[in-house]
């Protein structure tokens, strides 16, 4: 969805005619600024994407377009791959994805909150969640989990339509973002089962689920997942494997994990809340008890507190059932409809709500962000972190370039090696250079062995990475060359880190 569409679906979307006076349309473009503001704090802040090497390996499984990939379904692979078809291969182009992506879940929250608040209520929910981290420094990291945050709110906005209106577009809408949520991270099961109980919950919205209309929602859903099913089939269903790895244990374990999870979700929504107190022009001391209540109180707002919930609970009963070590992260998407409900309550109990100073919080928050995060990044050049120092899109340059003197062509066709690193030099080339997995050649199953020998390939090692060092020179049948490689960050010469490269030409 563009941002234009975007903008058009709230423009006609969020009714309440008595509010929509000039001052609101200012508001929305405050979304606009939050996504550039946090494009730039992450570069200021990060020297290289990310060390586990997540967003290098969205790239390099996206440019290949396959139904499917052996961790994770495909849309965050696919829409990197669509992002860097327009945008340069920078770490501030990808970053700006990453804040875009945040800012198509804001205005989805928005839209949700459409259904149940006024025009100006509407934004300051989204803003409110502005500000949490789930939506500004851990949705940086572009990845199977971050994806989710424009998907699932987008996904229960079409869910409220349906239940509310019935029509056939917002059930065709529903299913269709329902399938997407699968195709983002097998985890939104858990969302189709929160959909499921809100549904069973609300007299009227179970009537819902008989009307024949719901049959063109489930025909949705099932044809979008269809080309991934049919890949599952052909591949004999190797996502589930990986899937399969991240359950297990025991239940006492599983139950620990899942109050750990549980408290770290508290941790991200605190400045949400105290962004929404701060909305309330007096009695804020009441209105943060009756916030907190309404967790609890179901009957104060019962639409949107299923919605808020039964997320939740959803994710306590896979946990549990399958033994599950849950990583706070998995769930960062859950709360879309946290702030909605708490604006609904608030307002419900006549309390005096001043939305444009979503305004002065923003830019308050912002110019922390903006001295903040340069600080970040200078500390880390300083200690020579990992994420500061070392010199992943240096090390592309100094490959592509030998590469070019020896063979003269402008860019690598495959690279291999110590995954992070050839990824990386994947990534910063002009885009037409593959990736194959030289220890698990499963993984990458658009190459072989022979395509790589036939092409010719860069293979990049740590000198530490003894498996990937044997491998390597037992394939290239070439010496290989040592180098060290430096990277200049903050006026800083930063420590060179070392690389064992095989450059074996097509044969």
């Amino acid at each position: 969805m563009s941002e234009t569409a975007t903008v058009i679906q709230l423009e006609s979307e969020l009714d309440s005619s008595a509010d929509r006076h000039r001052n609101a349309p200012s508001l929305l473009w405050l979304f606009l600024a939050q996504a550039l503001v946090w494009t730039l704090a992450a570069w200021l802040s990060r020297g290289n994407l990310d060390t586990q090497g997540d967003m290098v390996e969205n790239y390099v499984w996206g440019v290949e377009w396959q139904a499917g990939y052996a961790k994770h379904p495909p849309l965050f692979a696919w829409i990197t791959a669509a992002w860097f078809k327009v945008f340069p291969h920078w770490d501030i182009a990808y970053f700006g994805l990453s804040a875009f992506n945040a800012m198509l879940g804001l205005l989805g929250i928005v839209a949700l909150a459409g259904r149940f608040l006024p025009r100006q209520l509407a934004f300051a929910a989204g803003l409110a969640m502005a500000v949490s981290p789930l939506y500004s420094n851990l949705a940086i990291k572009f990845n199977a989990n971050s994806v989710l945050l424009s998907v699932w709110p987008w996904a229960a906005y079409w869910f409220v339509r349906f239940m509310q209106t019935g029509t056939w577009r917002s059930a065709l809408a529903f299913g269709a973002l329902a399938g997407a949520a699968i195709l983002g991270k097998y985890f939104s099961v858990v969302l189709l089962l929160a959909f499921l109980v809100a549904a069973f919950a609300r007299p009227a919205w179970r009537a819902r689920l008989l009307d024949w209309r719901t049959l063109i929602a489930a025909a949705a859903f099932l044809a979008v997942l269809a080309p991934h099913v049919h890949w599952l089939v052909t591949n004999h269903f190797p996502t589930f494997g990986y899937a399969k790895e991240r359950t297990g244990g025991t239940l006492v374990h599983a139950a620990l994990r899942l109050g750990v999870y549980t408290l770290a979700q508290a941790g991200y929504l605190l400045l949400s809340f105290g962004f929404v107190v701060f909305l309330v022009r007096d009695r804020r001391g009441e209105a943060a008890r009756l916030m907190l209540k309404s967790l609890v109180r179901p009957s104060l707002c019962p639409d949107l507190w299923w919605l808020t919930l039964a997320p939740l609970f959803a994710v306590a009963f896979v946990a549990l059932a399958a033994k599950t070590q849950m990583a706070s992260v998995w769930g960062m998407a859950q709360w879309f409809a946290i702030v909605p409900m708490w604006l609904v309550v608030l307002k419900t109990n006549e309390f005096d709500l001043a939305p444009r100073r979503s305004v002065n919080l923003l830019i308050g928050y912002w110019l922390l962000v903006l001295v903040a995060t340069p600080a970040v990044g200078y500390i880390g050049a300083l200690r020579n972190s990992d994420d500061a120092a070392e010199p992943r899109k240096e090390l592309a340059a100094y490959a592509q370039t030998v590469w070019a003197q020896q063979h003269g062509a402008e860019s690598i066709p495959v690279v291999m090696g110590s995954v992070h690193e050839a990824e990386s030099i994947a990534f910063y080339s002009s885009g037409h250079t593959h990736y194959w997995d030289i220890v698990e050649p499963n993984l990458t199953p658009w190459l072989s062995r022979q395509d790589a020998i036939r092409q010719g390939a860069v293979l990049v090692c740590r000198p530490d990475d003894a498996h990937c060092r044997a491998a390597c020179a037992a394939l290239a049948g070439v010496q290989p060359v040592s180098v060290d490689i430096r990277k200049h960050a903050w006026n800083r010469m930063l420590p060179s880190r070392r690389y064992v490269l095989y450059f074996m030409p097509p044969r």
